[in-house]
């Protein structure tokens, strides 16, 4: 019981070290390429739902839609991405990845399959599918209620 108890408390502890120190180690390969972990996050989402909505990319990426329009806003200045009028709603704007982003991020791929090659590289395919099953079921409790 003890044991069970202990795991318990600690997995909030664990799973930010982890994030933490993903997020340190990445960072140094972005940075080697102008980029920061908000930028990173913008484009991951972009590379799979490319013309996503500020908010969309906001609720993807796990950041504040004040924060991460800032960070789009900047992008948009480097020449990252384009902002286009939605065409299903004349107030709403799409965000798309611009020809520039697209080579940057391909440029990244490689790096990004390698980096969570390494983090996950003592799991078995089974424990990867099994952990991220259950992540995605507490981001999902934890979601409920909001």
């Amino acid at each position: 019981v003890e044991d069970h108890r202990l795991a318990y408390e600690m997995l909030p502890y664990l799973m930010n070290r982890v994030t933490s120190r993903a997020n340190q180690l990445w960072t140094k390969t972005l940075r080697e390429h102008g980029l920061t972990i908000g930028r990173w996050q913008v484009l991951s989402v972009l590379s799979r739902f490319d013309g996503s909505r500020v908010g969309t990319i906001a609720d993807l990426s796990g950041g504040e839609q004040p924060a991460v329009s800032r960070v789009i806003d900047q992008m948009e200045r480097d020449g990252l991405v384009n902002r286009r009028p939605a065409l299903d709603d004349s107030r709403a704007v799409q965000v798309w990845i611009s020809p520039r982003g697209r080579e940057l991020l391909d440029e990244l791929m490689p790096h990004a399959e390698a980096f969570v090659n390494r983090m996950v590289r003592t799991l078995s395919d089974d424990e990867i599918k099994l952990m991220n099953r259950a992540l995605e079921r507490v981001f999902s409790d934890l979601q409920e209620g909001d």
